[in-house]
């Protein structure tokens, strides 16, 4: 799994093979500056998962979802982690 770093004293471990609602999307263990919405159970590419939205404190751009709960075993890693989409946090051709 790649790691990220993000300064000298923090790594940032992702998993890039994620998908989102508008295309490619990372899997975070831990993430700062977001709020977490309201509970509800989505059918999503790998099964039934219960999640709830994240958006920016800041600007309350929707920036993904956080898996709150998996229902099938071979997706139980992901309980507590974010999906962030790579178009909500990341700035092309700076």
């Amino acid at each position: 799994m790649p790691l990220l770093e993000a300064c000298s004293r923090v790594t940032i471990s992702l998993n890039l093979c994620f998908q989102g609602r508008n295309g490619r999307a990372f899997l975070f263990s831990h993430v700062m500056n977001v709020a977490v919405g309201p509970k509800e159970d989505r059918q999503l590419m790998t099964g039934l998962h219960m999640v709830a939205g994240v958006h920016c404190e800041d600007c309350h751009e929707v920036l993904g979802w956080k898996y709150e709960r998996a229902y099938e075993e071979t997706q139980k890693y992901k309980e507590g982690k974010f999906i962030l989409e790579k178009s909500k946090i990341a700035k092309e051709n700076w």
